[in-house]
């Protein structure tokens, strides 16, 4: 039997969830008149690194334009940044926890949430709330385009720094692409 603070707590979580399908609808890509295919990236293109080279393993780069091929390895950049502070966030709890509260009023500390999915169903509906609008924000806002010729780099600085040399940017962003990748897979395998 559940609360009157949970099941508010959970309506209140499926109608954020619900609020935030029409936003992420917003974001597809409209099909382009150019049809040139990318079937193959070069050597030195962004993802292309040893040992693997050009990883493209359900051969998705075959069917689309290369504007379809630059929205992939973008979403994969994102995909692959989520996954990092996925994977932080849940080895982190393990040995540390925020003291003071979650939720006050639902009389919540941070030390009462579990750890992995399981705090799932125990963060409150407001928590999860805020959590789709500062994804819903980083979105609309300051990684919704490109801020340079590197696909994935949104103009913010590197550990505070500006990379200004082409050489070094495509070298961290490779590096970001390789970490992001095996972040997926150790996320999967948590």
């Amino acid at each position: 039997r559940l609360c009157r603070s949970s099941r508010s707590s959970r309506s209140m979580f499926v109608r954020a969830l619900l609020l935030a399908v029409p936003a992420v609808t917003a974001f597809t890509v409209a099909p382009s008149a150019r049809s040139s295919v990318v079937t193959k990236a070069g050597a030195d293109d962004l993802g292309v690194t040893q040992p693997l080279g050009f990883f493209d393993p359900l051969k998705l780069a075959a069917k689309g334009t290369a504007e379809d091929f630059a929205r992939r390895r973008t979403v994969e950049l994102k995909h692959g940044r989520v996954a990092m502070l996925a994977f932080v966030g849940y080895l982190v709890p393990e040995v540390f926890k925020f003291p003071g509260y979650l939720s006050t009023t639902a009389d919540l500390k941070f030390e009462d949430v579990p750890n992995g999915l399981n705090a799932l169903s125990v963060v409150p509906g407001a928590g999860w709330a805020q959590i789709v609008m500062v994804i819903g924000w980083l979105e609309i806002g300051p990684y919704l385009y490109s801020k340079s010729e590197f696909t994935g780099d949104f103009g913010w600085p590197y550990f505070g720094r500006k990379i200004q040399d082409p050489e070094e940017k495509a070298f961290k962003l490779n590096i970001e692409l390789n970490n992001g990748r095996a972040a997926q897979m150790g996320i999967l395998a948590l």
